[in-house]
């Protein structure tokens, strides 16, 4: 748990074989109801959270909530800044004290990596809504700053080795299914 400030909540969609993307992107797994329950976890939310990965393939605009912000989490700041996420003001970036100056909102905290605890007690009170990748998640779960999954089952088995929810090791978790 981070704070009682701040709910993270990591949302994710994932086939009952543990498969959370097809060719490195999510939509294939979900349809229009999945994809409502998403916008309605966002839609409660006081930022949402995103990795620098998923951001690039999923290729993020801005959100639909007006006044939502979606933090990027990178390490190497290696972003597109001329996209719609941040010419729309929607975007910013959460990096490490080290990492290089930038034109749009910036915050920092950790070095060499950042620290993930540091950054949440930097963003606005509330729910931070996480839509992952893999690598953000296990940063989250291995700084032990989450507390809730929000997860969507995908009807379709994937079959095949691919990323799962969180593909770093890290200690077995106990959460409450509701």
């Amino acid at each position: 748990m981070t704070s009682p400030l701040h709910s993270v909540e990591i949302c994710m969609i994932s086939t009952p074989d543990g498969v959370i993307d097809v060719n490195g992107r999510s939509r294939p797994l979900g349809g229009p109801a999945d994809q409502a329950r998403l916008i309605a976890l966002r839609n409660t939310a006081a930022v949402v959270m995103v990795g620098a990965g998923t951001a690039r393939t999923e290729n993020y605009g801005p959100p639909s909530k007006a006044g939502l912000r979606i933090a990027v989490v990178t390490k190497t700041c290696a972003l597109d800044f001329d996209s719609p996420l941040f010419t729309s003001g929607a975007g910013f970036v959460a990096t490490t004290m080290s990492a290089p100056a930038l034109t749009v909102d910036t915050v920092r905290a950790g070095d060499p990596d950042v620290d993930m605890a540091g950054i949440i007690a930097q963003l606005p009170h509330g729910v931070v809504h996480v839509e992952g990748g893999p690598m953000l998640n296990a940063a989250l779960f291995n700084a032990d700053c989450v507390d809730a999954i929000n997860l969507t089952v995908s009807p379709r088995l994937g079959g095949f080795r691919a990323p799962s929810l969180s593909q770093a090791p890290h200690a077995l978790r106990q959460f409450t299914c509701v």
